[in-house]
């Protein structure tokens, strides 16, 4: 019984865990000026300062040191964070709550079926609670890659996209600093649109060349075609040679694109192919069933 409340008040302090960081209480103002000016460095993590207090500051110092320790691992898990927009405090928050969640699992499983009777070595629990843990604690990381993921491809959309627009500015005998600030101020709607106008606002805040933003929020976000955009820019010298450098990026971008699409649509089609084959074989059987009981003079 003193088991039973002690799993099930883990499990309750689990639960409650995981609220708090799915709603999160918002940026204070210095951390919303700090996201506005662009002070996000890409490595080694800085968990911002917030004045973050109890469960909170120990999820995020916890998950920012491991981190620290595989530098492979932080130079994957910065910039999906930055490029998601999630806090480093919440994802902590995430990731403790849900390998604390699932290793309580084992236990009270253990504790559910010996209370009905069915008694199971010490071992079993002691498994469950290290193999359900480790993938509470994997499971973040998995959704955070894949919806960085995501969000870099949008970025790459919106990548073709205003690079033929600057071209097209300045086909229209605009200068192609003024191009660039012009192109990323066309969506008001579209985020990447928008962290490009900020990386753009960045350098000329701080006086430096505009692909000096860009290459900033390439590195931040580990966007590799906005790196290759502005080297292209900075190496290209004057503005002709810019908008042709812009103009064979936008056509390789959209190249890629039409290419990642076709990939993805002959995966739907493969993955179609085993569906269509099993419908088949179950009509066969439908059809010749009969045929086949009259023969063999079985009935089923």
């Amino acid at each position: 019984m003193t088991l039973m409340i002690v799993a099930g008040l883990g499990i309750g302090i689990g639960l409650a865990t995981l609220l708090w960081g799915l709603f999160p209480p918002p940026l204070t103002l210095r951390a919303a000026l700090d996201r506005l000016n662009g002070e996000h460095a890409p490595a080694p993590i800085t968990v911002v300062g917030q004045r973050v207090t109890g469960a909170r500051r120990l999820s995020g110092h916890l998950v920012e040191g491991n981190v620290k320790k595989i530098p492979r691992l932080a130079e994957i898990v910065v910039p999906d964070l930055a490029i998601t927009g999630t806090p480093i405090e919440t994802f902590a928050i995430k990731v403790v709550a849900y390998g604390v969640g699932l290793a309580l699992l084992g236990p009270a499983l253990w504790a559910a079926l010996g209370a009905i009777g069915v008694h199971l070595s010490v071992e079993v629990p002691a498994l469950g609670l290290l193999v359900f843990g480790t993938a509470g604690v994997v499971s973040p990381f998995v959704d955070l890659h894949k919806a960085a993921d995501r969000r870099r491809r949008h970025f790459c959309h919106s990548l073709s996209t205003y690079a033929s627009l600057v071209s097209m500015a300045m086909a229209g005998a605009m200068g192609w600093s003024s191009a660039l600030e012009v192109a990323a101020g066309v969506s008001s709607s579209d985020w990447a649109m928008a962290e490009i106008a900020q990386s753009l606002l960045w350098a000329q805040a701080y006086r430096k060349q505009p692909y000096e933003g860009l290459e900033l929020l390439a590195r931040r976000f580990n966007v590799p075609e906005l790196t290759d955009l502005a080297r292209a820019m900075a190496q290209a010298g004057d503005g002709a040679r810019i908008r042709d450098s812009l103009e064979a990026k936008s056509k390789s971008l959209r190249l890629k694109e039409t290419a990642a699409l076709e990939d993805a649509a002959q995966a739907v089609t493969q993955k179609m192919l085993l569906p269509g084959v099993l419908l088949m074989a179950g009509y066969g059987v439908l059809v010749f069933y009969p045929a086949l009981a009259a023969f063999t003079g079985s009935h089923l």
